[in-house]
């Protein structure tokens, strides 16, 4: 049993991201316009292969979806290869659907908890959504429960305990909102068995004030340690 776990893990290396025990960096691309879009970069050198990827996604943030034809995914299968020639690659690609939907916009990172943070409650993030720092209008609290959720049987064999997670948002000390509920866990993730907030971004959008995107870590099983990936979830405060 123990070898042919092993060959199914080997075969799903090969065609995707999901198991490679690496941490992604994020870069943030940006929004449309009109806030409905979002798009952003994850990229790393996968630990086992040594092979450089670079995933463009863009989300349909009224939808909570992915737009058509995304995300681009680009790894080179070569040691020798570098995160640039991937990042061509995934940017040629993606190109064409970033200039239709208009997505210049960097937005506003306005609250984050890096992977390499060592203190403090990742499953939590407080801040302020607008410069004017006095007073508590605009001052929010995102939190983040994880949860037991079945996945594919391949994770119980590996003894991964495959979890899910859920959002809400509170306005200074009101009571919270839920934002986000996972019902069943996407293969897209892997063996995911932890969860973190990592970043916090607005749009630059005077008709959509109080919509921000929250960037979620998840950690998967991966061949010499758990992978770290991003999840773009759309909210809205109340």
């Amino acid at each position: 049993m123990r070898n042919l776990i092993m060959a199914i893990l080997f075969l799903l290396s090969a065609s995707s991201n999901a198991f490679a025990g690496d941490s992604a960096e994020r870069r943030i691309i940006g929004f449309s316009p009109d806030g409905k879009w979002f798009a952003f970069e994850q990229f790393g050198v996968q630990d086992g292969s040594g092979f450089p990827y670079y995933d463009i996604f863009i989300v349909d943030l009224d939808n909570d979806k992915w737009a058509t034809g995304t995300p681009v995914r680009v790894r080179i299968d070569d040691e020798d290869a570098t995160l640039h020639q991937a990042r061509g690659k995934a940017r040629v690609k993606a190109a064409p659907m970033l200039a239709k939907l208009r997505i210049i916009d960097q937005g506003r990172l306005i609250a984050s908890n890096p992977v390499t943070e060592v203190a403090g409650d990742t499953s939590q993030i407080t801040f302020q959504a607008h410069m004017n720092l006095s007073g508590l209008d605009y001052r929010y609290r995102i939190k983040l429960e994880q949860f037991d959720l079945p996945s594919e049987p391949l994770c119980k064999d590996l003894g991964t305990q495959t979890k899910g997670f859920a959002i809400s948002i509170s306005k200074a000390d009101q009571p919270p909102t839920q934002a986000y509920r996972d019902t069943t866990l996407p293969k897209s993730r892997g063996c995911a068995s932890r969860y973190a907030i990592a970043d916090v971004i607005a749009a630059n959008n005077p008709g959509r004030p109080n919509r921000f995107v929250v960037l979620v870590h998840t950690f998967a099983f991966g061949f010499e340690g758990p992978d770290a990936r991003f999840i773009a979830i759309p909210v809205m405060a109340p």
